[in-house]
């Protein structure tokens, strides 16, 4: 029984990693950099590809919506995570996305097909950008640090925490059977 639970158990994780549909991730190439793009457009145009990164820009044109990202490497659920960028790539989506969603400083994964490469301006300076017609995207929030200062303090049940007779529902805590009766509050504060 127990192995039977195992194996239940590491299938669950294996097949729950990822945030792009398992019958995409099949046909993507994950082999294709960004670099191998920028160099030889022809050899990898058609192919499918999954990348990642930060969203920088995103504008609705006449036929299409143009989304500027500043790629990274893709964590293991494919989600990126902040580290170095090999560069920028544009996803050009036909017809109408609401820039709303798709804004700046947003994490955002594609998988998509490569169309080519089309020359722009970062600054003054030239730049090709490899661009991506999407199959699908997702997109995330940026991580935010968590205040770890509650509801934890290292003073709050005192020295012999969490082994103290006054641990809430401890024998003498307030809520336990053995409360002081002349000291009615929670330990160690009034």
């Amino acid at each position: 029984m127990r192995r039977l639970f195992l194996i239940f158990a590491a299938m669950l994780m294996i097949s729950g990693c990822s945030v792009v549909p398992k019958s995409i991730l099949k046909e993507v190439n994950r082999d294709i950099s960004l670099d191998q793009v920028q160099s030889n457009p022809a050899q990898y145009t058609g192919q499918k590809v999954l990348w990642g990164g930060i969203i920088l820009n995103s504008e609705n044109l006449e036929n299409y919506t143009q989304i500027e990202v500043l790629e990274t490497e893709l964590a293991y659920d494919e989600r990126p995570e902040d580290g170095t960028s090999r560069g920028r790539f544009l996803i050009q989506s036909p017809g109408y996305l609401d820039t709303n969603i798709y804004t700046k400083n947003k994490r955002i994964t594609i998988a998509g097909t490569v169309k080519g490469v089309e020359t722009g301006k970062i600054g003054k300076m030239d730049y090709r950008y490899p661009v991506i017609e999407p199959i699908d995207m997702r997109t995330f929030e940026q991580m935010t640090e968590r205040d770890y200062d509650y509801p934890y303090s290292p003073y709050m049940y005192g020295p012999y925490y969490p082994y103290s007779p006054f641990y809430p529902y401890g024998p003498f805590s307030p809520y336990g059977p053995y409360r002081h009766p002349f000291y009615p509050y929670p330990y160690p504060f009034p």
